[in-house]
């Protein structure tokens, strides 16, 4: 019985340690990916980034797309996160907070969605689960808060599904810039500004307020 409570620690610290050793390989894929791109970027590649011999990556991954599925996995932790959070929206802060929330995520992800960000459109899986499924997911929070908000007229009568794509377009307007290095990464100050904009811009449109 000694024996066997003493292997299952050992078991576990290994399973850390591997998993540890991935999550390096997935952190240094990306930075690669996104600088050469998935198509221009060999196992060898990944292997050098990682510091390890090519033959040791395949101790922990099986193929050069394991490892890009591998990134789409770590992006969908805090997104599907976020997808909670968006489902519960009720007041105006909450909605800043949802916007604020994405751009910090984005931010924190820079690597991962520029590695993904090519091979969005050549591969099913990665548009599917990354792209369409959430998307539709954050989708039907926006809209479901934008009815609530007609039904007590707050906001005019409108098109919540056209409003929602608007709402969605705008925050990839405002990452994509980002992503291409054309702009600097935003501060978690902007950050919080820009998500202040986008909502005061849902909530009051471009009209002065009468009361001001």
């Amino acid at each position: 019985m000694d024996g066997k409570r003493g292997e299952h620690p050992r078991q576990s610290r290994r399973e850390r340690r591997i998993e540890r050793r991935r999550r390096e390989i997935v952190t240094a894929a990306a930075q690669v990916f996104a600088e050469k791109g998935y198509a221009h970027t060999t196992t060898r590649d990944l292997a050098e980034a990682a510091d390890m011999a090519e033959g040791t990556l395949y101790n922990y991954f099986e193929s050069k797309r394991d490892i890009l599925l591998a990134i789409l996995n770590e992006m969908c932790v805090p997104i599907d996160a976020l997808l909670q959070n968006a489902r519960t929206l009720t007041t105006r802060d909450d909605f800043v907070g949802v916007v604020e929330n994405g751009l910090d995520i984005f931010v924190s992800q820079i690597d991962f969605t520029r590695a993904l960000l090519t091979e969005i459109w050549v591969d099913d899986v990665i548009m599917d689960d990354l792209v369409i499924g959430r998307l539709q997911y954050i989708g039907q929070g926006i809209k479901g808060f934008i009815n609530k908000r007609i039904e007590m007229g707050n906001f005019r009568p409108i098109d919540p599904e056209a409003a929602t794509s608007m709402i969605l377009g705008g925050f990839v307007a405002l990452i994509m810039p980002v992503l291409r290095g054309k702009q600097p990464v935003p501060t978690p100050e902007a950050r919080h500004q820009l998500a202040q904009t986008a909502v005061d811009l849902l909530f009051d449109g471009l009209r002065v307020r009468e009361n001001q």
